[in-house]
């Protein structure tokens, strides 16, 4: 299949080396491997091998390693990381800006990197790192001397918590065990998707080590204590939603770089904080994606309070956010977004530190807020829900406390100004008893004392090696819910296991990676990095469902994007059947699986997950792409019984959709169910958010899809010798074809919009105000609607640099038009799949040259993200290096398709497929 001449056989080799090939087959002696680097164009998620991984309980890691101020870590969501670090007789090597020679990968895998690092000069280590299974994952390290002189030092690997506080640390046969909880997000538990929130772990080393503990800090750095939990309880006030940037973009920054602050009536004695607990949830105040959620009702007085005053900081982004406004008197729950505003605050104290002197005894300390105001102190005790005023305003500089009980405390400190004002709170400094690993290191002082929070747990082994010699540790850690005792098990087979086993099958994998020459360096780093996470998000078959299926994002989890398959994500079969057709084929399977006797499908299904979203006695389904997927899968499998099977479901559910979308009988479809959420295009939509609800307005995005629907029923059943239904097909897409040029096509301004249905022109309740520039007036172009004429009339528009030829790729609204957002959502940011769309309407009408450009561009604007972050994301920005808002998402792996289309010399995409055939 392949030629030896391209990305993969360069690849093998890398991976020969790293596993001691006898025999490895360089493209080059010049090409030791792909050498990522932290610059590099590199995908850097892994998670478990599909026959290895589980929906419930699934643990994947990020390899973060392009932060020179921190240590290298492979970090989950929410379930810790997994880190290392060095010491010798003269300093503690833990920052990545501190080796001698920084981390580069030399192989990536779905669930596999392998790289190389020196921590000090002369000493090479060599790592593996391998989620082994959806709840074990190893780490292997080979140390070498290359010098002329026997070296010491010590490995000091680590797990730490990166959410919530790890707890019941135990020891045994010098093994330690703790347990953590990962909450689900609201989505999840409103889903009844099954969920395990309550954990146990196991950290253990394959040599015996010398020292080991658990701390309550990596470097004095201060932690959040858990917070409490309240599903059952409804909220009674609560205020929620997002804090925006200068330039409108929801903010991403996470606790505690951002911090949130609330009060009612002017009472700053009684504060609200990130750390304070929500109602009906069992997420904390601020969600992963940035949205955030305070109870007010937890602060005495709220019942008889009129307003309130919600404060944000973002210490990354410096961003100071205020609002007072009422609190609604019949709602439970209500908006209170947050936008920058010039409001002079009064300044936090710096150098915030509470240290245990002796039991029940703290000594607090500060630095003056640099613009001299005075210092309050709050302080709680660890179940409450809000902060109390401790001090009156303070000049000083440091305070002793005598705390009345056992119990934890945590506290604050704000800069109060000379009008009573407050400002924001430090961050939040608890009495949590423990060390810090830093002060184990340089003190020599490890404790492996019980506690009932810490954050870390290491292990220090010492290794002496004489010149030119090696040795070689593991680690593994594994978690399983709380009540089954298997986490034992799974780590120590991962310290036992001989991983040159799997060499056969990653060799394997490598190969069935199509060959495509002609990509720069940087797009053979995308090239790999879309393969291996289109495979990454892809669970086996479980549950309700016979046949393998994909999550839009597997690690990190967030419901929305967790719960299973929806056609327009599907699009992305057309890439994964290049390399996996039988993956791709039994993807597509899980839709037919579940699909209903009238040919319904539901809008999103997994093996956990049947979401049929019912709106006004309506069923949602989702936007059909249905027909058109099975056939361009079919061309590149050319598998008959996969065809013969999808021909019919592909029938069924066409003929479903095409009776219950046509409201008003003339032939021209609406957007129905819940119609937003079946568009695809969910929120931030010009003419959804300006002008009416979809099923008000004939679609000229879903026609269009229902003329491609068509068509491939067309060819399908000219495959299988259905002659007449072939016709029967082709009159049909041929009709809709006539109806959507007549409808949709505006001549006066040579572009395509929807359409009122009351009386099929583009005004609704303003004149014209349907006539919107956005990206699916180009869909003709990709089903083979629009004549040579129109065609010529809308790459005028689409290659107009002030409208959508924008640097990064094709917006999803016109850039000149005043609803227009970059870093929105579907009001301008670039959707991958939707500009492959545009793509192969361009070479449909023989514009090779511009859909090349368009690839070009948008591959160029994902290789600068995963230059920067390392990952895949939801969409990007057209005008700008800018990506939101949610990573590792299945439809960017369209973009291998993109370029295969282009630069692969046997497709015959730009040359066979002229007029949507």
């Amino acid at each position: 299949m392949l030629k030896r001449d391209s990305l993969v056989p360069f690849l093998i080799f890398s991976v020969c080396l790293l596993h001691s090939c006898e025999t490895p087959q360089p493209v080059s002696e010049n090409i030791p491997g792909i050498n990522a680097d932290a610059s590099s164009p590199i995908y850097t998620t892994y998670a478990a091998a599909r026959d290895r991984s589980a929906f419930v309980l699934d643990e994947g890691y990020e390899f973060v390693f392009n932060d020179d101020e921190t240590s290298p870590v492979f970090t989950s969501d929410t379930g810790g990381e997994i880190g290392f670090s060095f010491a010798t007789k003269d300093s503690w090597i833990y920052k990545t800006g501190d080796y001698a020679q920084k981390p580069v990968i030399y192989s990536s895998f779905p669930d596999e990197v392998n790289f190389s690092f020196s921590p000090v000069n002369g000493i090479e280590v060599k790592s593996k790192f391998l989620v082994y299974s959806s709840v074990s994952a190893v780490l292997e390290s080979t140390f070498t001397n290359n010098t002329d002189s026997t070296v010491s030092f010590d490995y000091i690997p680590f797990v730490q918590g990166n959410s919530r506080l790890f707890n019941g640390y135990w020891v045994e046969d010098g093994v330690q065990r703790f347990n953590h909880e990962e909450f689900p997000d609201t989505w999840t538990v409103g889903h009844k998707v099954p969920f395990t929130d309550s954990l146990q772990n196991v950290f253990k080393m394959s040599a015996e080590p010398d020292r080991f503990g658990a701390f309550s800090s990596f470097s004095e750095e201060g932690s959040y204590l858990p917070w409490k939990v309240f599903p059952d309880k409804k909220p009674v006030k609560e205020v929620n939603g997002r804090l925006y940037n200068e330039g409108g973009q929801r903010v991403m920054t996470q606790l505690p770089k951002v911090r949130l602050q609330a009060y009612v009536d002017n009472d700053t004695k009684h504060l609200l904080t990130e750390s304070s607990p929500v109602f009906g949830s069992l997420q904390g105040t601020l969600n992963s994606d940035g949205y955030f959620r305070m109870e007010l009702s937890q602060l005495p007085g709220t019942g008889r309070a009129a307003q309130y005053t919600l404060t944000a900081v973002d210490e990354t982004l410096g961003i100071v956010a205020q609002r007072t406004d009422s609190i609604p008197s019949a709602r439970t729950q209500f908006s209170g977004s947050l936008r920058p505003s010039d409001i002079k605050l009064p300044a936090a104290p710096q150098r915030f530190e509470v240290i245990m002197q002796e039991k029940n005894r703290a000594a607090l300390s500060w630095s003056k807020p640099s613009d001299g105001s005075q210092v309050i102190i709050y302080r709680k005790k660890e179940n409450d829900s809000y902060y109390t005023q401790f001090t009156r305003p303070l000049s000083t500089t440091n305070l002793m406390v005598q705390l009345p009980t056992d119990d934890l405390y945590c506290f604050i400190a704000v800069g109060a100004g000379a009008g009573g004002e407050i400002g924001m709170h430090t961050r939040e400094r608890t009495t949590l008893p423990g060390s810090s690993l830093k002060q184990a290191i340089v003190a020599n002082d490890w404790k492996n004392d019980s506690l009932k929070y810490f954050k870390i747990a290491a292990y220090s082994k010492s290794i002496t090696l004489p010149p030119g010699q090696s040795t070689s540790i593991r680690v593994a850690r594994s978690v399983a819910p709380l009540k089954e005792k298997t986490a034992w098990k799974e780590a120590e087979k991962l310290l036992d296991k001989d991983f040159t086993l799997d060499m056969g099958g990653r060799l394997a994998y490598l190969e069935s990676m199509p060959e495509l020459p002609g990509l720069s360096a940087d797009q053979q780093l995308l090239y790999l990095s879309g393969w291996n996470m289109m495979q990454q998000v892809f669970y086996p078959a479980e549950g309700k469902s016979s046949y393998p299926y994909y999550v839009f994002s597997r690690e990190p989890v967030w419901g929305w994007g967790h719960g299973g398959q929806v056609f327009h994500e599907s699009l992305t079969m057309l890439a994964l059947a290049l390399q996996d057709p039988e993956l791709a084929m039994n993807s597509q399977r899980v839709f037919k699986e579940r699909q209903y006797e009238n040919g319904y499908i539901n809008y999103r299904t997994g093996g956990y997950l049947d979401e049929i979203i019912e709106h006004e006695g309506e069923l949602t389904s989702s936007a059909p792409w249905y027909a058109w997927i099975n056939w361009e899968v079919y061309k590149i499998t050319q598998d008959k019984a996969f065809l013969v099977e999808m021909y019919e479901s592909s029938k069924r559910f066409y003929e479903f959709y095409v009776s219950n979308r046509d409201k008003d009988g003339d032939g021209l479809c609406e957007w129905g169910g819940h119609a937003i959420l079946e568009s695809v295009r969910d929120a931030d939509v010009a003419v959804w958010d300006e002008v009416g609800w979809p099923a008000n307005f004939e679609a000229v995005d879903l026609n269009s899809m229902l003329v491609m629907e068509a068509k491939s029923l067309e060819q399908m059943a000219a495959a299988l010798g259905k002659t007449d239904e072939a016709g029967r097909w082709k009159a049909d897409h041929e009709q809709r074809t006539t109806l959507i040029n007549a409808t949709f096509w505006d001549e006066t301004t040579g572009f395509y919009y929807n359409a009122d249905k009351a009386d099929n022109d583009f005004t609704f309740e303003k004149t014209d105000d349907l006539k919107r520039m956005e990206i699916i007036g180009f869909l003709p172009m990709w089903a083979g609607i629009a004549s040579k004429e129109q065609a010529d009339r809308l790459v005028e528009h689409l290659t107009n640099p002030d409208k959508f030829w924008r640097p990064y790729g094709v917006p999803s609204l016109v850039a000149d038009d005043p609803f227009y957002n970059d870093k929105g959502y579907w009001n301008g940011p670039v959707w991958v799949e939707w500009d492959y769309l545009i793509q192969r309407g361009l070479q449909n009408y023989g514009y090779d040259a511009e859909a090349k450009e368009l690839v070009d561009r948008v591959s160029t604007s994902m290789i600068y993200q995963l230059k920067e972050n390392h990952n895949l994301w939801e969409f990007y920005s057209p005008d700008e290096p800018w990506a939101g808002y949610h990573r590792t998402y299945i439809w960017a792996g369209i973009v291998n398709r993109m370029m295969w289309d282009v630069y692969s010399p046997t497709s015959q995409e730009s040359k066979n497929s002229r007029k949507g055939d």
